[in-house]
């Protein structure tokens, strides 16, 4: 039995690769963007997860799905507790249109009826595992789950988690070793609020960024605020070194009903299998890398975890995609109810 009553909803971001008229109008603002396949590539992540969402947490009050395309042809629109969200009930109009996902997170708090606790995930994101409130929730506190690792700014996700960073440490002189669990987060609107106000010049200064740059602010900004401000729980994993990082999967490997509480892979990752000749010509860091992300991630998998996410990657290939699919459909072999 929960310690937690009050509604808990949970908001997904969806595009519709498929629609014509969406492909239409980004590409007026995204030529030059990363068009590769495999960011909006259609796997049906969002039809599993919703077939998670009915198996594992049956107790999510709402669903709502923002999104400025059309629908996927399976999906039950008419299902009493999905809501499809369009970005013009919660974006400023000078926003609009958006195309990237670092602002839209930005006013996930604006969805009108939306629970004052709600989870937000990817669609490529899952439940594993049975779970209660009390796995997000605890003394009406949301339970935030991070990271402990530093990052270089390689890359525009990084880039970005820098931002939130640079952004807290200018207003307060505090800053966080940690970085997203990338999984199923959970927030508050009026912690979101709160933050929004308190940055609202550096938010509004990226607002109008329609497709991603360099100088947005990830929404991992909130969930450092949550914790400055003492709003949360905070739940971390150490992955600052290799040596932590292999305590910590090896934790969850034997004890999975205590740690085990998120998995992330890419599919290939997942489902590739290391080239031990290989690793014999690489150096440690390259060994630890690649022995942790198959078969002990692979084993770690199967351990349910009780929320997971497998992203599509520019790696992945076609045998990989015929596994992922015959790997959801054993999970989840039941259709739910927010299909047709």
């Amino acid at each position: 039995m929960s310690t937690y009553d009050l509604p808990i909803d949970l908001v997904y971001l969806y595009v519709n690769s498929s629609d014509e008229a969406w492909i239409a109008k980004r590409n007026q603002y995204a030529m030059d963007q990363n068009n590769s396949v495999c960011r909006f590539r259609d796997n049906k992540e969002l039809m599993y997860s919703l077939r998670s969402v009915e198996k594992y947490a049956p107790w999510i009050r709402n669903i709502y799905i923002v999104s400025n395309s059309s629908m996927p042809a399976w999906l039950n629109t008419d299902h009493p507790k999905l809501h499809v969200v369009g970005h013009e009930i919660i974006l400023p109009t000078d926003s609009l249109p958006c195309f990237n996902s670092s602002v839209i997170e930005c006013y996930l708090h604006r969805i009108p009826g939306l629970s004052e606790i709600f989870l937000y995930a990817n669609d490529d994101m899952f439940f594993g595992n049975h779970v209660s409130p009390d796995f997000f929730v605890k003394d009406s506190k949301p339970i935030v789950r991070m990271v402990k690792n530093d990052i270089a700014p390689t890359n525009n996700y990084k880039r970005i988690i820098l931002n939130s960073k640079k952004t807290l440490f200018d207003h307060y002189r505090k800053e966080y070793a940690l970085v997203p669990w990338h999984n199923i987060d959970v927030y508050t609107k009026t912690g979101i609020d709160a933050c929004a106000k308190e940055f609202r010049k550096e938010l509004e200064a990226c607002s109008h960024n329609h497709i991603r740059k360099d100088n947005d602010i990830h929404r991992v900004l909130f969930q450092y605020y949550l914790i400055f401000t003492e709003a949360c729980l905070l739940v971390t994993h150490d992955q600052s070194s290799h040596i932590k990082r292999l305590f910590d999967y090896g934790r969850m490997l034997f004890s999975p009903a205590k740690y085990l509480d998120g998995f992330n892979s890419t599919t290939h990752d997942l489902f590739k299998s290391p080239q031990f000749k290989q690793l014999l010509f690489k150096g440690p860091r390259y060994v630890c890398r690649e022995l942790i992300r198959s078969p002990l991630y692979k084993k770690l998998f199967f351990k349910h975890p009780f929320c997971a996410c497998i992203n599509d990657s520019e790696d992945t290939t076609e045998v990989d995609l015929k596994e992922y699919k015959e790997l959801m459909e054993k999970l989840f072999p039941e259709k739910s109810s927010f299909e047709k």
